[in-house]
This record gives structure tokens, C-alpha cells and sequence, in this order.
């Protein structure tokens, strides 16, 4: 199955750097709880956070715990699609 985790960090840092570029905020404020409330802040719809920090989590669980590539095929899948959904909404 191979360690995945060097995938998960990939896409994780992809999700941050989205957000600097988007919401102009820095690593240090990179907090689940700071993106949820900047985004809510920008009117994106609570599904899509609710969604994009998920996807946060998920990464970070990835770590530490094997990965199917289906599983990684979905998250990035579902990545793609929430950075797509949060560019029309911010």
C-alpha cells in the first residue's frame, strides 16, 4: 500500500496555502476554528466550511493511519471540489 502521508501533507498544504491566498492570513492563524470563522465571516456557506475542515481533519488523521488509494482518490476529489465551491462563494 506504500505511506501515504507524504500525499495528505501535500494536499493539506495545498488547502492552506488556498486560504493565505484568498483570505491573505497567515500560517500562524491557520486554527480550525480562525478559518471557520473567517470564512463564515466571508459569507461562504456553512456546508462548505463544515466540509473544508473536515477535509483538514481527515488530512491530519491521514498521517497516522493507512490510506486506500480509492480514499485518497476521493479527498482529492472532494478537495478540488470545495476549493472550486469556496472561489465562487468568497
Amino acid at each position: 500500500m506504500g505511506n501515504k502521508t507524504p500525499f495528505y501533507m501535500a494536499m493539506e498544504r495545498a488547502l492552506h496555502n488556498f486560504l493565505k491566498a484568498k483570505l491573505h492570513i497567515e500560517t500562524s492563524e491557520m486554527s480550525k476554528e480562525n478559518i471557520q470563522e473567517i470564512l463564515e465571516n466571508k459569507n461562504a456557506q456553512p456546508e462548505t466550511i463544515n466540509q473544508f475542515i473536515q477535509l483538514m481533519n481527515d488530512c491530519e488523521f491521514a498521517r497516522y493511519s493507512p490510506a486506500t488509494e480509492v480514499a485518497m482518490q476521493q479527498d482529492f476529489e472532494k478537495a478540488v471540489s470545495l476549493i472550486s465551491d469556496l472561489e465562487k462563494q468568497l
